[in-house]
């Protein structure tokens, strides 16, 4: 009976050590993401210089926010209705270690630049962004694509997208981000900017995938150098994250993100603004 407890000990040690090598290694895998972020989520090379102005970002008791743009910055798709916005700025307020606050989604779905610009011109608009310290800012996808559409069908299946047409629409397209831009900033001289660059909602239609992949880079290189212009506008990069497993982070439309993609944007604007 002694050798059988003798030989039980090592047994029943061996298994615990096992058993607390699997725990620490769950709270690992757990935390990954935490500590070395997956391929996606961490920030590309930088889009442009550090902001040139807006020093005072740092010294401010507390950063008031607002978002503006289309379909995205409303969070269409996600059907927790979060989109990026909240979570971004709490992440924001976390890392900055003071409070974050959303005075206003004045987004509207289905805006264009043009149409943006139209709203930049009312005084309820004007208000908020001249008190706004930090501005996200979502717009052109509904130029370059929905405005493409040549024929019925869902734009789910690429239904009538001419990609000829959304290059011929680059150039005044171009324009009106650049007329947005300019018109934030006379607005209010030292907000802080944040674009949240276009992504490829066509990746996996092999059709679509190379002619407008090489007409967002066209867009985003463009936001990239105008932003760099400016000096306080961070043109957040996220096509990369919608590439090989696009399906996973669009919503059944297809088009826009789900609340898993909407999270990794979320998790890329708050890294771009520490």
């Amino acid at each position: 009976m002694r050798r059988r407890k003798d030989r039980l000990w090592p047994v029943l040690g061996t298994v615990c050590l096992l058993c607390t090598a699997l725990l620490l290694l769950g709270f690992g895998w757990a935390l990954k993401d935490t500590w070395a972020p997956a391929k996606g989520l961490t920030l590309p090379a930088p889009t442009q210089a550090a902001p040139q102005t807006g020093g005072e970002w740092t010294s401010l008791p507390e950063i008031k926010a607002i978002a503006i743009g289309d379909s995205l910055t409303r969070g269409v798709g996600d059907v927790a209705g979060k989109g990026y916005v909240e979570d971004s700025l709490s992440q924001l307020s976390k890392s900055l270690g003071k409070p974050v606050r959303l005075n206003g989604n004045l987004a509207v779905s289905g805006l264009e630049a043009a149409g943006l610009d139209e709203l930049l011109d009312g005084k309820a608009m004007q208000d908020a962004v001249a008190d706004a310290d930090l501005v996200l800012l979502t717009i052109g996808g509904n130029d370059l694509f929905r405005s493409s559409q040549q024929t019925g069908g869902s734009i789910a299946e690429g239904g009538g997208i001419d990609p000829e047409l959304a290059k011929q629409r680059l150039p005044k397209t171009e324009e009106r981000l650049k007329a947005v831009f300019t018109k934030l900033r006379a607005l209010n001289p030292s907000v802080r900017i944040v674009y949240v660059a276009l992504y490829n909602p066509f990746y996996e239609l092999a059709q679509l995938r190379a002619p407008i992949a090489s007409i967002l880079a066209d867009w985003n290189g463009y936001a990239v150098r105008t932003a760099g212009d400016d000096g306080n506008i961070v043109v957040v990069p996220t096509a990369d994250m919608f590439q090989e497993q696009s399906a996973r982070y669009l919503s059944s439309d297809h088009f826009h993100p789900n609340g898993a993609g909407y999270a990794r944007i979320a998790v890329r604007v708050a890294q771009a603004l520490n």
